[in-house]
């Protein structure tokens, strides 16, 4: 007569409890994959040779892990979408800037007047772009009129 081992709580606790380096345990980290892995791999270790996981279960399981894996490819993909998008934004921004040079515009200084002349350069601070008129950067959201 053989009795049914029983997994510990500690090694499963400690496979969903895995923190990154640098991290204390009173903060909730969402599983990930290795902490999927790492759970899985502990009920496998500490099942009943007599009495298997079902199949079932089995699965499911791998089947929630696919679709986690899934979603993290799609969010890394997402993300790197956004990053082409943002910087071709920054160098079509760039060239409308730069074609700036030499026309005529009026800008509002911000005190109400208005300031007519010809783009001298293009200045960008702070990540901003500012337009140079008459030696004085104004923010290239002040132009009222280009001609």
């Amino acid at each position: 007569m053989t009795t049914p081992v029983q997994p510990t709580s500690n090694s499963v606790a400690g496979a969903a409890q895995t923190n990154a380096p640098g991290t204390t345990d009173n903060q909730e980290q969402p599983l990930g994959q290795d902490a999927f892995l790492q759970l899985l791999v502990t009920q496998l270790q500490n099942q009943d040779p007599l009495q298997p996981q079902d199949n079932t279960q089995m699965l499911s399981q791998l089947a929630q892990f696919s679709a986690l894996e899934q979603m993290t490819n799609v969010a890394n993909t997402e993300t790197q979408v956004l990053s082409a998008i943002q910087s071709l934004q920054s160098v079509t921004s760039m060239a409308f800037e730069h074609q700036l040079i030499g026309t005529n515009i009026s800008v509002d200084d911000g005190s109400g007047n208005t300031v007519s002349g010809q783009v001298s350069a293009i200045k960008i601070d702070q990540g901003q772009p500012q337009v140079v008129v008459n030696g004085t950067a104004y923010p290239l959201s002040q132009v009222v009129q280009m001609s």
